[in-house]
């Protein structure tokens, strides 16, 4: 008798919990709760220090787990969460940058790992035909570790019978070191590529531009930014002299009907 009614009562459970999920506010406040949590510990450290009982590193790495893990889950089966709005979710620490036509979405969070260097971990959802899918780009293999960048924006550019995303990225080395850069995308036979090579530079054709430059070096004149412009189809990116100082000079890429290519100079 009692097995029969744990077993009802797990039953009940998990078909609330399946209902619940389905409701975008419901997935939205899981979320959100979840990400709070690394939040949460990140400023335990600090406002609890004399707290021996606990260590906060090791719990902001679990939320974090925990987070990408949520995320990736909810990403993967609710489509509905391509197109959610997150308006609680603290945009200081994760950013959502979503294609103007809603198939692509890039989920980028500052763990809160790291100190002068900061760790990012993203989220990549796309949709192809009917179906919704992610991946997860997280610092979770010590021996092959790949750095993450911010992601802070997505244009696209249609061309070739293909839609391309042009991703913006940033990402931070040390209280001087940062590095700015734009990535192409496409979801090509239901999958996506990060590989598409369609910038033309010295070396051949890139999928990627991107440059180093000292932040001290930035001053009100002379931005850091790097530049997408969708109706002109160009990409500026500021000139970087030694030791990563920025200059008042740009170079501009311009979409030619093929690729990306080099103009002036």
């Amino acid at each position: 008798m009692r097995v029969t009614c744990l077993f009802a009562f797990l039953c009940c459970f998990f078909v609330s919990f399946n209902l619940l999920a389905q409701s975008p506010k419901a997935v939205e406040a899981d979320i959100t709760a979840s990400f709070n949590k690394i939040g949460y510990w990140h400023g335990y450290r600090f406002s609890h220090p004399q707290d021996t009982t606990v260590n906060s590193s090791d719990s902001v790495s679990k939320a974090n787990k925990v987070f990408r893990q949520k995320l990736k889950y909810y990403a993967s089966t609710h489509p509905f969460t391509l197109n959610l709005r997150f308006r609680d979710l603290d945009s200081s620490f994760l950013t959502i940058s979503t294609a103007n036509d809603g198939l692509f979405r890039i989920y980028s969070w500052d763990t809160n790992l790291g100190g002068t260097m900061r760790h990012f971990e993203n989220l990549f959802q796309y949709k192809a035909g009917a179906k919704v899918s992610a991946i997860l780009k997280a610092d979770t293999d010590e021996a092959n570790r790949e750095y993450n960048y911010n992601y802070s924006n997505i244009y696209t550019l249609k061309a070739h019978d293909n839609t391309f995303y042009l991703a913006i990225y940033q990402g931070q080395f040390s209280r001087k070191d940062r590095t700015e850069g734009i990535r192409v995308f496409a979801i090509e036979n239901g999958v996506l590529n990060d590989k598409v090579n369609l910038i033309k530079t010295a070396d051949g054709l890139q999928s990627q531009l991107y440059y180093y430059y000292n932040i001290f070096s930035v001053t009100d004149s002379i931005s850091p930014n790097i530049r997408y412009n969708e109706a002109l189809k160009t990409i500026s990116l500021p000139v970087v002299a030694a030791h990563g100082k920025l200059t008042g000079k740009r170079v501009v890429y311009k979409f030619n009907g093929r690729c990306f290519e080099k103009v002036g100079g």
